[in-house]
């Protein structure tokens, strides 16, 4: 249960500020379409936040991540294959055109692919405040 609310806790803080930072400045969204759209996203974090820490710890005992480079590798691949389509459906279900559906998401690759390891220490420093091990540490 400490892990569910680790894992939960962290995506929401951390992809409110990164994407709603994405959708309103480099993509140009407007105030309302960011408020909808990170509003819509607060369930569907609450929705996927333990699912994709245990995709991400699955990820990181398939590849055997223990080296730091090895771990930044793996945060960004996790985040980058579980989190881009998730987000591309939440902003075509508010109202985003293709084109700023497009930008977006290119934006957000750029973004998780240089926040992906940033992110893996932010989960593994929240699970740790909850007394949760890290993901791909010796037990």
């Amino acid at each position: 249960m400490r892990q569910l609310a680790a894992d939960t806790l962290a995506l929401l803080v951390f992809s409110t500020l990164g994407a709603g930072f994405v959708e309103l400045v480099l993509v140009g969204l407007t105030l309302e379409q960011t408020l909808l759209t990170r509003a819509m996203a607060v369930p569907v974090i609450i929705g996927t936040g333990w699912p994709y820490g245990l995709y991400r710890d699955a990820l990181m005992r398939l590849v055997r991540a223990r080296t730091r480079t090895a771990r930044l590798i793996t945060d960004t691949l996790a985040f980058l294959t579980f989190q881009m389509p998730v987000y591309a459906a939440i902003l075509a279900w508010n109202g985003a055109s293709a084109e700023q559906i497009v930008t977006a998401v290119g934006a957000a690759v750029v973004v998780v692919t240089l926040s992906g390891g940033p992110y893996g220490l932010f989960l593994d420093g929240m699970r740790r405040l909850f007394g949760v091990l890290p993901a791909a540490h010796p037990r």
